[in-house]
């Protein structure tokens, strides 16, 4: 069943908080009873760099999000949200990902040939051709729909193509920790949000957790992610990617971005 309905644009939300990284930092040394281990490492870049490199080199990963939201209520009281994010890659063009929330349930499908967005509590889907990349895909379902698949910086071949040009500085906070386990914990300063960033301190450099503050948005809301079960060598059946819809299950049509704004008014 197709339904083409401008009713989907309400339907149609997803996260608008990317990871970001970024490039024009000015490196910090922390005191002495907090500076990096003796690996080499002595500036917040270096730290960022090894991240970076690390997961452009990756082929295939899954890994799991336990992510936090603050939504500011028009009396200006922050209350908190809570989420649960699956995502499967494999590159160049394969990518999945399964969000579970308090505010809404999609799951996002690539396969090489076609991209598809479900809506799983409602069994909505639509289903468009895609482009070649996962990159392209990415770029292309935030410029003509207005979705932006939850940290998909992570997923892109090269996760420090993409930079934001109001970091301003960065500092080494220290070692922290992120459900009991130490990391470095570094803070990117910018005009209109802040970024924290707790980097594993093991062999392999993982973003552990991310902190992205809106500081000039009323009560400076925050999201958060915890990332967690990061896997390098996954078993993946490549009818992960594609999406079978079940009986039940409705297609409905892709608005263009420039119309959804005016379709939820309406």
């Amino acid at each position: 069943m197709l339904l083409n309905t401008r009713i989907f644009a309400t339907l149609l939300v997803a996260c608008t908080m990317p990871f970001v990284t970024a490039s024009k930092v000015l490196p910090q040394t922390a005191p002495s009873s907090t500076r990096l281990p003796s690996t080499g490492l002595r500036t917040t870049d270096q730290v960022l760099d090894q991240v970076c490199n690390f997961l452009k080199a990756q082929k295939s990963f899954t890994v799991e999000m336990d992510i936090t939201y603050d939504n500011v209520l028009d009396s200006g009281e922050k209350v908190q949200y809570a989420a649960y994010q699956k995502v499967w890659v494999s590159k160049p063009n394969q990518l999945r990902s399964d969000y579970r929330g308090d505010q809404r349930n999609n799951s996002f499908y690539y396969d090489g040939k076609f991209l598809t967005w479900q809506n799983t509590y409602l069994d909505f889907y639509a289903t468009k051709p895609a482009a070649s990349t996962i990159d392209q895909v990415v770029k292309n379902v935030e410029l003509k729909y207005g979705l932006t698949i939850p940290l998909s910086n992570l997923f892109v071949d090269d996760p420090c193509a993409k930079v934001t040009s109001d970091i301003q500085k960065s500092v080494f906070v220290g070692s922290n920790l992120v459900d009991r386990v130490p990391a470095y914990h570094i803070l990117f300063i910018g005009e209109d949000r802040d970024w924290q960033m707790w980097v594993s301190r093991a062999r392999q450099p993982l973003p552990l957790k991310i902190v992205i503050t809106y500081k000039n948005l009323p009560s400076s809301p925050q999201y958060t992610a915890i990332l967690s079960k990061w896997n390098f060598t996954p078993e993946i059946p490549a009818k992960t990617f594609t999406y079978e819809p079940s009986e039940e299950a409705i297609g409905i049509e892709f608005l263009p971005a420039e119309n959804i704004s005016d379709a939820v008014e309406k």
